[in-house]
């Protein structure tokens, strides 16, 4: 079996990788995801030559639980939306054949590696895509809640989302095995 490639080099990386990764990667598109109160003092700046897409929201899987219901209830617009994972989309359909792609976030392991994965899933099935991701980004734990919109916008049919969730069981049936030794 081939395995698929995507028509674009990807890159996945956290804040503190990022200089480093700027000046070695050299990307032709930037998708940038941080809080939406952070870099107010500090903010990133980008060469003007490169295709950047800046979103702001913050790392929630889910509206319901503890934290979900805690932001909800303080009216907190911040949520990952269904907007979010269309810009994200839109901007996937305008990478060029050939362009180099970076997505970061703060840490490098949930918004950005979501972002990626939907990027990928424009032109491979999810599990090529969720695989790609994890040797992209070993420990990625794709945002939930921008692959659920994605996977809708997309019309997946629970494709992928199943494949994030599946990956998520394996790595959780790992860390047990590895406890257990």
């Amino acid at each position: 079996m081939t395995k698929k490639k995507l028509p674009f080099t990807m890159l996945i990386c956290g804040l503190d990788e990022l200089g480093d990764e700027l000046e070695s990667f050299r990307p032709s598109h930037i998708l940038s995801i941080l809080d939406p109160n952070e870099d107010h003092d500090d903010p990133l700046v980008f060469p003007e030559s490169i295709k950047v897409l800046s979103l702001r929201f913050f790392d929630l899987h889910a509206t319901t639980g503890s934290v979900g219901m805690m932001l909800s209830a303080q009216d907190r617009s911040e949520f990952p939306s269904i907007d979010h994972a269309q810009a994200i989309i839109d901007f996937g359909r305008e990478i060029p054949s050939g362009g180099r792609v970076l997505c970061h976030c703060w840490a490098g392991i949930s918004r950005s590696t979501a972002a990626a994965f939907v990027l990928a899933c424009l032109h491979m099935t999810a599990d090529e895509a969720m695989e790609l991701i994890m040797e992209l980004r070993p420990g990625a734990m794709p945002n939930r809640l921008i692959v659920k919109f994605a996977d809708r916008l997309l019309r997946a049919e629970g494709r992928m989302v199943a494949a994030v969730d599946g990956h998520k069981r394996d790595v959780g049936s790992r860390s047990i095995k590895s406890i257990r030794r």
